[in-house]
């Protein structure tokens, strides 16, 4: 139905969050960013093509957990 904008439930939105500083982001940013490249560049890829945020929640996720298995 056109003009329906689907809103994600609360279940789909909630992931576990990455319990680390911001100074440990940043000093593990560039070993993370060369760990985690290909999701982070999946998920920056799908937010460009689609220019809603709400298709790309799977490649998001992809995202969030190479970042909780990097920190882990």
């Amino acid at each position: 139905m056109p003009g329906v904008l689907r809103v994600p439930s609360l279940e789909e939105l909630d992931v576990q969050e990455v319990a680390v500083s911001s100074s440990v982001l940043k000093a593990a940013a560039h070993h993370y960013g060369s760990q985690c490249d290909r999701p982070n560049k999946e998920f920056m890829l799908c937010r460009w093509e689609e220019k809603d945020p709400r298709k790309c929640l799977t490649e998001g996720r992809k995202v969030n957990q190479c970042a909780i298995d990097f920190f882990s």
